[in-house]
């Protein structure tokens, strides 16, 4: 018996000892396939976006709801009229990148040009439904907003300036649809000027970064990283008739574009009122290069030189993150600016207000009661009206204004005032310095909404 129990416990640490050395080869055999490529799509993966878009196509008509037309508006819009477009929804499918735990997205504008709604799903399945920021349709680039009550894993933004020819980069996205794929490859090349066609006229890119990884339709808008799974570039195009070649816009013109996608005086017309420039040392914050008078900024001592370090409890490193913070603040919030002047720091509360109309907006504010800007290629195109090539867009009306008085709404497009065909502001504004109180002037509209696309023509009585 006691040579049977033996026997049992030899038995046992043998089973047991084999077990350990089967787990130890299996954890080192983990451990060698856990490469660095690996570790970097751990990082990234869970910050890339699945985006999925509707636009609806209508049929183009007249409505002349305003009452006769004159023979040179009825001449302009007989060129886009003529042809009618069956309603049908399309869902293309493309790729982004949250760059921040707010939930920001970065992707192609033309993943998201002219869409009604725009879907977004996560690796871990979960969905948003997104909101357009901003975009920018000559670098391509467009800026999206998801909401959620806890933090968004994100990408961390690298740079382009020390890429090197031959280096491991992969490129993560949804290539057909198919969620959350990955290729890796080489930087093959940099500073590469591509020029590609789609539906809205001739696309230059230039400076772009050139890959064999494998980037296909769905990978546009989906980041490019580095083997630390940095954000090194954004997936932009292919070459058709070409394998293995593929380009993505670098980092350093993405954060170049996003300051400009995400100014807060234009998007959210609140005033600061200060001009800012990043520094090599990005832990100084950024420095104070301008002041304006009057501002919000010169009221509470803000002064050229200043160096910007937190606001509120967020640490500032470039004009990114200064842009970003207060686009989330409205007009008479109270911001509590950390300011280094000449090595000794300080605080500044500063009240943000509304930014100040320009002159000319001013005009049109007073005379005919219009809010109005430039229209540009990127609004044409949210509108709906991407072969309206210039105007001026009305974004808002004064309430008991003749604007109003005649059915003018927020997203019509001015482009004709008389019998002068408006580009822009610059244009308009000429015409409403010789108008006069009690002038009556004839005006043609655009608009676009889930009917179609319409004209009209109303005269409006300036006060």
């Amino acid at each position: 018996m006691k040579k049977i129990l033996i026997f049992l416990l030899l038995f046992a640490l043998a089973c047991f000892s084999s077990a350990r050395r089967n787990a130890t080869a299996r954890d080192a055999d983990s451990g060698s396939r856990r490469t660095p490529v690996v570790i970097a799509i751990e990082k990234a993966s869970p910050a890339v976006a699945n985006i999925s878009t509707e636009r609806i196509i209508t049929q183009r008509h007249v409505d002349p709801y305003f009452g006769s037309r004159s023979e040179v508006f009825d001449q302009f819009f007989n060129e886009f009229f003529g042809q009618s477009q069956k309603q049908m929804i399309e869902r293309p499918l493309g790729s982004g990148v949250i760059i921040d735990e707010d939930g920001y997205i970065v992707t192609n504008e033309h993943v998201v040009s002219r869409a009604s709604k725009i879907k977004v799903r996560l690796s871990d399945g979960k969905d948003f439904e997104a909101t357009m920021i901003s975009s920018d349709p000559f670098s391509d680039l467009a800026v999206l907003k998801i909401n959620s009550s806890t933090p968004f894993p994100y990408v961390k933004m690298g740079t382009s300036k020390d890429l090197m020819i031959g280096e491991t980069v992969v490129a993560l996205g949804n290539p057909f649809g198919l969620e959350n794929s990955v290729t890796t490859g080489v930087l093959s090349a940099k500073n590469r000027t591509i020029t590609f066609n789609n539906e809205y006229g001739d696309i230059k890119y230039d400076g772009l970064i050139q890959t064999d990884a494998l980037i296909n339709p769905g990978n546009s808008g989906g980041p490019l990283i580095n083997i630390d799974g940095e954000l090194i570039g954004i997936n932009a195009a292919i070459v058709n008739q070409a394998q293995g070649i593929g380009f993505a816009i670098p980092v350093d013109k993405v954060r170049q574009t996003l300051v400009k996608l995400f100014n807060f005086r234009e998007l959210n017309k609140v005033w600061f009122g200060v001009q800012v420039e990043e520094q090599d040392d990005s832990s100084r914050g950024i420095k104070v290069s301008s002041v304006e008078q009057g501002s919000p900024a010169y009221k509470a001592n803000v002064k050229v030189g200043d160096y910007i370090t937190k606001i509120d409890s967020k640490e500032i490193f470039d004009i990114l993150d200064f842009e970003k913070y207060i686009l989330k603040k409205n007009v008479d919030d109270k911001l509590s600016f950390n300011i280094n002047r000449g090595g000794r720091e300080m605080k500044i509360v500063v009240t943000l207000e509304k930014a100040p109309l320009p002159p000319i907006e001013k005009l049109a504010l007073e005379k005919l009661g219009l809010y109005v800007q430039n229209l540009t290629p990127q609004i044409a195109k949210q509108l709906n009206l991407g072969w309206l090539k210039s105007g001026v867009l009305i974004s808002d009306v004064q309430k008991n204004s003749p604007a109003a008085e005649v059915g003018m709404e927020a997203g019509y497009v001015l482009v004709y005032v008389g019998q002068y065909r408006i580009n822009g502001i610059d244009e308009l504004s000429a015409l409403l310095k010789i108008m006069r109180k009690g002038d009556i002037w004839e005006v043609g509209l655009v608009w676009s909404d889930k009917y179609g696309e319409h004209q009209g023509y109303a005269r409006i009585k300036v006060r």
